[in-house]
């Protein structure tokens, strides 16, 4: 907890004759909000604020025009000139203070001086969501204690709400009720504090919709205007649309799309009439999706429209199960064209019904989705993507949501009692721990998808367990068995109308076989689940993570971005070595920004990624989810330095991995330029860069120069290692005689980079064109200066971002890595290697890499030098082949996936993380 007391100080500028007295108060800092008054006597307009650490550093902006009657009695103008908004408490360090200044004039305001007894954050608090004006939150006490604390709602510049807690529970759930001017279908950000405390611990952007009726209640309304994009499920259709229309390939008809768009918005309930529309025929579908029915044609025929309108690539067929259906059910075919159907002579409930359907199955995937459901974009080709991504799942399920957008269910848990849980119940759909592809027990039948080979060698759902119930958790507990996966797949979301096909009551009807075949299964496979947990919601957060061997969590600066940099490159494969370790691994990005696509894409491999506003601060992280790990992987120094001392409190293991050696860097570009000033800049990041080396439990670089550099500097024997580096192989390129010029790749962010080009263009390239005016130099990558552009010239194209590396490295003949300065190794090198494409390198662009002049590179570290390599291997077809093999050859026996997965086995072993994989 950030305690604080304050000693302001009001400052008085002596203005001109033209100017008025500048005054100002800081009154109280809570929650992350600071308040107080500032004006000029005499000048009613509102003053604008600036709010700065006594080091300069920018905390906050805002403006001082809030109403106070004791200012207007003061004498303070009309009394319009108080401030309350919120200042970033994370930028702020022990015994710093703060300081209000006039924006327009940098004059200052007031001073406070402060003291921060740095105390662990007292709590945490997740804002999970907004139904109606009902917010629900958790609290996480992060120490125990008798006293009561009082959490405080704000909305801006405005306290909505107030809620008193205990400190002797560890964990608190609750809610308040969200004033009616904030439920205007405008955002507003809803920032939760701790009264007496500075930080704010938890936020969240809500948007608060006035209509308070329930939607059931507004069937009446769905086609009217304001109306239809209400339900939480409008922006899923809406989103489908959109892909189909921009897809120039889409095999949906538009008449048949805009059909289905208006099912879904009508809904299913009352429906009487049903206008035809036909689903994509497919010779050869991948996917026979089977929908079991038993008259309710209005869920089915719902249900079929979704499918339609949901946009996927996966080419699939429909197959509905009639199990004797007396009403529209009965004709479906004549109303949905390309339906196929399995029409049953004699009722055989829903377990034989669907297995018989099987039997029609033209696709290599089977998906079973009940009626009652709608699913969205991406559904399916997001299941089958796990399938033909790992030979070894056998079974995927989709993310289940409820009518209002909430929870229903991510993934089955067995308890070792044999009760099966549905994970995430009621939860928030967009909780990190609910939105990472991981084990689990069980996954429903509601939306599922088996491969046919493993459907088939399992024996299909197992007829004890007729007529319905517990078919799909046994399913489950078949293929784990037969040794593949069960896995849930988040980012394939169903909405299931729960209850609508059975009803709810176990007492009555099909229903009652739920509570029969519990008995059957708890039988059947006692022996699987007797060694578990018994059931607890403290402990679902990691009971949830089914066949795992350790847990590590990974931080670095921020999400890693594939194709973007060497270093995204670099984190991603990483952290695939450690998931083919079985470890469970837990992203953790500095900044907590999630990142659209490519979080999605850490999601998808199984990767678990916390972020706003789930987590407030990498503090919080700490705090509730250190103690469950059994390493934490530390990327970057700047980074490392401010949490390695905690982490090494917990004693837990720390491994370090440099990215590049900072310091060496640095000197290398300040020897470059001869710049004293930047060397001592870099002399500073050594001791620092140092000081966490001293500190951990293993230290990862990425090449023996490095591992030489820390070695000299540090008097204890480190545990240090080389990080292994994956080359995944390219398909062989162009001949000799097919490609055209010398090419570079780089993120220009990244100042190593830009100085290589500057480099190539103006002291090489002038000299290659009086020899070879032919040889043209062309300039990939990210972030590009905006000079770069004065580049251009008859022997310089310019190029820009490149969304393949096929063009960067198979269209040109030569790649080129003139580095002058940087450390680590340089995945643009390694990927040459990979489409074995030949190289002329600097002798610091060739480090880690294993290339050796005249072998299968060319080392130059002068202009002239560059000059005669550039002309040699250009020229030299026979000289160009065998760097090309000799590339390729390096490229598969050091930078193999399964070489550097046994490396990343012996880092961590070093450490004391073992694994029973092999």
């Amino acid at each position: 907890m950030n305690r604080i007391r304050l000693c302001s100080e009001e400052v008085e500028e002596n203005m001109s004759d033209l100017e008025s007295t500048l005054k100002g108060h800081i009154d109280r800092f809570e929650g992350g909000v600071i308040e107080g008054w500032a004006a000029r006597v005499g000048d009613e307009s509102p003053v604008k604020l600036a709010v700065y650490d006594d080091q300069g550093i920018l905390l906050g902006e805002g403006e001082a025009d809030l109403y106070r009657k004791d200012l207007e009695s003061g004498g303070i103008n009309k009394g319009n000139h108080a401030f309350s908004f919120e200042v970033n408490t994370l930028l702020m360090e022990e015994g710093r203070s703060i300081i209000i200044k006039c924006k327009q004039t940098n004059k200052t305001i007031a001073k406070s001086r402060f003291e921060i007894e740095r105390i662990a954050p007292s709590a945490s608090v997740v804002i999970e969501n907004l139904l109606g004006n009902k917010l629900s939150f958790s609290i996480y006490n992060h120490s125990i204690a008798d006293e009561s604390k009082i959490l405080t709602f704000s909305v801006g510049k405005e306290k909505i709400a107030t809620y008193e807690f205990s400190s002797k529970e560890k964990m608190h759930s609750s809610h308040i009720w969200v004033p009616a001017k904030f439920l205007d279908n405008a955002y507003h950000v809803i920032n939760v504090g701790v009264q007496g405390e500075v930080a704010s611990y938890g936020k969240l952007e809500i948007k608060g919709d006035p209509i308070l009726t329930p939607w059931d209640f507004l069937n009446h309304s769905r086609k009217e205007a304001n109306y239809i994009s209400k339900p939480p499920s409008a922006d899923g259709r809406y989103e489908s649309l959109t892909l189909h229309l921009s897809d120039t390939n889409r095999v949906v008809d538009i008449e048949d799309l805009s059909i289905a768009h208006s099912v879904l918005v009508e809904g299913y309930q009352g429906r009487k009439v049903y206008p035809p529309f036909s689903l994509p025929k497919s010779e050869s579908p991948v996917v026979s999706i089977i929908i079991p029915a038993y008259n309710k044609f209005e869920l089915t025929y719902h249900c079929i429209a979704s499918v339609l309108l949901a946009y996927n690539k996966t080419s699939f067929e429909v197959i509905l199960a009639d199990d004797c259906s007396t009403d529209e059910t009965a004709k479906a075919e004549e109303m949905i064209g390309n339906l196929v159907v399995s029409r049953n002579e004699e009722n055989l409930r829903f377990l034989k019904s669907c297995n018989k359907a099987s039997e029609l199955a033209k696709g290599d995937y089977i998906v079973f989705l009940n009626n009652d459901t709608e699913v969205k974009s991406y559904w399916l080709d997001e299941l089958v993507a796990q399938h033909r991504s790992d030979e070894r799942v056998g079974l995927t399920g989709s993310k289940l949501l409820n009518l209002d957008g909430t929870l229903q269910e991510a993934g089955g848990i067995v308890w070792a009692t044999g009760e099966p849980w549905n994970a995430g119940r009621d939860g928030n759909p967009f909780d990190p721990a609910w939105n990472y592809v991981r084990q689990v027990d069980y996954v429903t039948g509601a939306a599922m998808c088996v491969t046919k080979s493993v459907w088939e060698k399992v024996g299909r759902f197992s007829e004890e367990y007729a007529p319905c119930y517990y078919e799909d958790t046994d399913l489950s507990f078949k293929v784990r068995d037969a040794g593949y996966k069960v896995l849930y797949v988040p980012h394939s979301e169903v909405i299931h109308f729960e209850g609508q096909s059975h009803g709810t009551d176990i007492t009555k009807g099909l229903k009652h076989y739920q509570v029969i075949n519990e008995t059957t299964f708890r039988r059947k496979w006692f022996n699987t689940y007797k060694k578990g947990s018994k059931p607890s919601l403290s402990t679902m957060h990691l009971e949830k993570d089914r066949n795992i061997e350790q847990r590590v969590m990974v931080i670095d600066y921020a999400t890693p971005m594939q194709g973007m940099d060497a270093g995204s490159h670099a984190a991603l494969q990483e952290m695939k070595m450690m998931l083919a370790l079985g470890f469970k691994v837990t992203f953790v990005p500095a900044n907590l920004a999630p990142m659209g696509k490519y979080t999605s894409a850490l999601q998808k491999m199984g990767v678990e990624v916390l972020y706003v506003p789930f987590y407030y601060s990498l503090d919080d992280v700490l705090q509730r989810r250190l103690g469950e790990m059994d390493a934490v992987y530390i990327t970057r120094y700047d980074v490392a330095q401010k949490y390695v001392d905690v982490i090494k409190e917990s004693g837990k293991p720390i491994l370090f991995n440099n990215a590049d050696l900072h310091f060496l860097r640095e000197i290398r570009a300040a020897l470059v330029k001869n710049d004293e000033e930047a060397m001592d800049l870099a002399l500073l990041t050594r001791n620092e860069e140092l000081e966490v080396c001293q500190k951990v439990d293993a230290i990862l670089t990425y090449n023996t120069t490095e591992q030489a550099v820390i070695s000299s500097h540090i008097a204890q024997e480190a545990n240090m290692h080389i990080t292994p580096w994956i080359v995944e192989p390219k398909d062989s390129g162009p001949h000799f005689h097919e490609r055209e010029g010398i090419a570079f790749l780089g993120g220009y962010n990244h100042k190593p980079n830009t100085e290589a080009v500057e480099y190539m263009v103006k002291e090489v390239m002038p000299k290659l064109k009086a020899q070879r005016p032919d040889i043209t130099f062309f300039i990939y990558g990210s972030k590009m200066p905006e000079h770069f552009k004065d580049f251009e010239s008859e022997n310089v194209k310019v190029k820009g971002f490149a969304k393949t590396l096929d063009g960067v490295y198979h269209d040109h003949k030569i790649f080129i890595a003139p580095l002058l300065s940087g450390a680590g190794i340089k995945g643009k090198v390694l990927d040459a290697l990979a489409f074995a494409t030949p190289t002329i390198l600097t002798s610091i662009a060739a480090e880690g890499t294993g290339l050796t002049n005249g072998i299968n590179t060319l080392i130059a570290d002068d202009v002239d030098e560059w000059v005669e390599a550039i002309i040699k291997l250009y020229d030299d077809e026979k000289l160009w082949k065998q760097f090309s093999e000799n590339s390729e050859i390096l490229a598969k026996e050091n930078f193999s996936y399964l070489n550097g997965v046994k490396k990343m086995r012996k880092i961590f072993e070093s450490v004391g993380v073992f694994t029973s994989l092999q």
